[in-house]
């Protein structure tokens, strides 16, 4: 699950000194006591900040763009809604500090990595329904079309997907950029052979207008145990966050898992529809479509690092020769559905 993946960008570790300067607004000059530099995430740097009374997080973007904008908008938008870090300060430059930042509440819990790591049967489907619950609570929320947002949270590029912009996009991805130089010929025209067997099912996509996390993943989950359950802590980094189709974050949730013998999968699904989440015909298939997508594009870079491709070559094939055990799976979930 992204093990030992090289970072796109390095590491910005300001100085303590800089940090306390860029907190002092709020802090009123309390003393820090420490700052840590947190090992999630691969593009921006998240810092654990401490001080006497508090712990906050400093999140520093690489990005001199709308990103941080976009991401305090989406944090604000959802609060109250889903569990997620509070705004607590931020900012676009800073005399001590040239990159936009935000400074957030801290979330406690654990990775929901770290539960799936564990493989305690009853954790897992407590942890995997409550996720799926939050991520109907995600959808919930629309937007007038689908396509990438700006700092405003107002589409700024329309982006619908159907089986031809679904297969320029893959076509463009696997042979005029990165991809084919990574994985190689072969893999790129075995992908391609697949998609153009099977786009044609992403020209029944509805409702592809909806908040979409776009980086929903075991990494980006925090859960703890409240009153003997598992509920979600919150859900972190929504730098990447669109309007589209709510399939893309169960596409990319459930992306590492054995479809022979899934872990989440069946709880997380399960979750999702009782808190109101609808799935359309072929939704898994469908969700393993648009997954492919962002498959190829994190190979799409001149530099990936060999654990990264080594990764994601293993997923694409995977995607490829598990395509005819998706429909079994998705019936025998629909079936277990309907009896509860």
């Amino acid at each position: 699950m992204k093990a030992g993946w090289e970072r796109s960008n390095a590491w910005i570790t300001p100085n303590l000194e800089t940090v306390q300067q860029v907190l002092n607004p709020f802090l009123k000059n309390e003393e820090l006591l420490s700052q840590q530099v947190l090992s999630g995430g691969l593009n921006n740097t998240n810092i654990k900040i401490t001080t006497a009374r508090e712990r906050y997080v400093l999140r520093i973007y690489n990005a001199q763009d709308e990103t941080m904008e976009k991401e305090r908008g989406i944090l604000e938008l959802l609060k109250g809604k889903v569990p997620v870090p509070r705004v607590i300060s931020y900012g676009t430059l800073h005399s001590m500090l040239e990159n936009p930042y935000l400074v957030l509440s801290w979330v406690e819990g654990e990775q929901l990595s770290e539960v799936i790591y564990r493989d305690q049967s009853l954790q897992v489907a407590q942890a995997a329904e409550a996720v799926g619950r939050s991520l109907a609570e995600i959808h919930t929320i629309k937007f007038p079309e689908p396509g990438f947002l700006d700092g405003s949270l107002q589409v700024k590029e329309s982006l619908e997907i159907n089986e031809a912009s679904f297969l320029a996009i893959i076509e463009e991805l696997l042979f005029s950029g990165h991809v084919e130089k990574h994985v190689g010929k072969s893999l790129c025209h075995k992908v391609w052979d697949f998609a153009k067997k099977h786009g044609h099912l992403l020209d029944r996509l509805e409702g592809q207008s909806t908040l979409v996390h776009s980086d929903f993943n075991p990494l980006n989950v925090l859960v703890e145990e409240k009153d003997g359950r598992i509920t979600v802590g919150g859900v972190l980094d929504w730098e990447y966050a669109l309007s589209g189709s709510p399939l893309m974050d169960i596409g990319n949730m459930v992306r590492y898992e054995e479809v022979t013998n899934p872990k989440l999968l069946f709880p997380f699904i399960t979750g999702y529809r009782e808190q109101g989440g609808q799935l359309p015909p072929d939704w898994l298939k469908k969700a393993k479509l648009l997954d492919l997508i962002a498959l190829c594009d994190l190979l799409n870079r001149e530099n990936c690092g060999e654990n990264r491709v080594n990764d994601l070559k293993v997923l694409l094939l995977r995607t490829v020769s598990e395509w005819e055990l998706f429909e079994k799976v998705q019936s025998k979930l629909d079936e277990k559905f309907m009896k509860r």
